[in-house]
């Protein structure tokens, strides 16, 4: 193939003449703005560059991967794989020095001591001048054979002595607590103190296995086919407590040689991070998918696969809005699955989900009884409404395409509070996105964020 610069491909950044470079491949999509799910300004905003990390994160189907290759036109010149980055170590912190000793608390605890003693012997002192005798039983208690002058004088040195020991007691005690306290006197600790409870961690927002550059193998445990040409895998984790460490709303990238050509696309798992041990998929298998029909549909148990993630712009949180509409076709299903199923499973998240989801026949419904016991189950939080090409007679449902007409009775109307998010074909996608703008909701930038009111996975 023919090779381009940087430079070359720079020239060609407008929209009568696009070009973007995409893991090392050039391409010219200037015929195929018009009909980019994402909108042509996408494509413009990027044209003349390396699109590569916002072509990762934004996802695409098998189909998407399939279309690019007619418009393909060569390689960059010197291009190079990028290597995976070295993780920084985060550096151990030093122990703090410890708090120099109060010396002036010590002092004034000797200073009071020595004022007891003082007083101690104020009190013998003015007592002999006034010629005060200790009471008898106080002397038989002291010393039986003793005369009133030597025990009063016994007193005296118990006094003294005790006077002494006390002090010496409370400097020593001082130096242990010391050693043992970080060198901060038991006299600061309070004699209860409160322990802080333990914050628990959203286990759907941990951090895991998946890393963002470094491919996992993961071994395929189960494959069932769940629909025309639409399989469930299932992969094992290391462990069966490994957390996988997927954000709601994200997707993760599998490579695989096929043919001697490496292929990679992203795909949505139907598990999320309360799965512990496994990985879930749902996809389906393309006669002319080079990864689908090409490698995973040839799957066996014990295979591994490889794994890298998360990728995506979403990463859905409670509280991220109100009200969410959702319009899905086939395998779309899949990451609006992922929301929907972490809003009806947390008992705090009050957010209201409404899904149009589209098909040719109802065999081709994905995981139709998972979002029907969801709607059964959760009817505050959602409610889900199939449409049909081909609807059986007695079909209680939709029939035809997402129209205008159909969003704006089931969808939430424009607002702060309400987003509407979309995956399935390039055409509905791009239908749905140019109604759902003539209704009134705000037109999505160039790269999709999580703040858009229009979200397109």
């Amino acid at each position: 193939m023919e090779q381009f610069t940087l430079k070359q491909v720079a020239e060609h950044s407008s929209k009568e003449n696009a070009w973007l470079i995409i893991h090392g491949q050039v391409y010219d999509v200037t015929k195929y703005l018009a009909d980019h799910p994402g909108g042509a300004e996408v494509l413009t905003e990027a044209a003349g560059t390396d699109a590569s990390d916002e072509f990762d994160n934004a996802g695409h189907s098998e189909d998407a991967f399939e279309v690019m290759e007619s418009y393909c036109v060569g390689k960059l010149q010197g291009y190079e794989k990028k290597k995976a980055k070295l993780k920084p170590v985060t550096p151990i912190p030093k122990t703090q020095p410890s708090t120099p000793i109060d010396q002036g608390s010590s002092k004034s605890k000797l200073v009071n001591l020595g004022l007891f003693s003082l007083a101690v012997a104020a009190v013998y002192y003015v007592g002999r001048r006034q010629g005060v005798t200790i009471p008898k039983w106080a002397i038989s208690t002291l010393h039986h054979e003793a005369s009133e002058r030597h025990n009063f004088g016994f007193v005296r040195g118990v006094l003294v002595g005790g006077g002494m020991f006390a002090a010496l007691d409370v400097v020593l005690a001082q130096r242990f607590a010391q050693l043992i306290w970080d060198k901060k006197s038991f006299t600061s600790y309070p004699a209860h103190m409160k322990i802080s409870k333990r914050v628990q961690e959203n286990t759907l927002l941990q951090r895991g296995l998946l890393d963002p550059v470094t491919y996992s193998p993961l071994p395929l445990k189960e494959k069932a086919l769940v629909a025309p040409n639409v399989y469930r895998f299932t992969f094992n984790l290391p462990t069966t407590s490994t957390v996988l460490g997927l954000p709601i709303g994200q997707h993760v990238a599998i490579k695989a040689d096929v043919g001697g050509e490496s292929v990679s696309r992203s795909y949505t798992p139907v598990s999320n991070n309360d799965d512990r041990g496994i990985l879930e998929l749902v996809v389906k298998v393309y006669p002319d998918g080079k990864l689908t029909n090409g490698y995973l549909a040839n799957l066996k148990n014990g295979d591994e696969v490889l794994f890298r993630g998360p990728k995506g712009a979403m990463r859905y949180h409670p509280g991220l809005c109100k009200k969410i509409g959702m319009v899905a076709g086939g395998t779309g299903v899949t990451p609006m699955f992922q929301v929907i199923r972490a809003i009806c499973e947390d008992d705090r998240d009050t957010t209201e989900v409404i899904l149009i989801y589209a098909n040719r026949t109802d065999q081709d419904i994905l995981l139709r009884k998972e979002l029907d016991t969801f709607a059964r189950r959760y009817p505050k939080n959602f409610s889900v409404y199939y449409l049909l090409d081909q609807p059986p007679t007695d079909w209680a449902f939709g029939s035809g395409y997402v129209t205008r007409e159909l969003m704006e009775e089931k969808l939430p109307i424009p607002s702060l509070d309400a987003k509407v998010m979309l995956c399935g074909p390039p055409g509905m996608v791009n239908a749905a996105k140019k109604a759902l703008v003539d209704l009134g909701f705000e037109q999505p930038g160039a790269s999709a964020k999580a703040s858009d009111q229009i979200f397109l996975f």
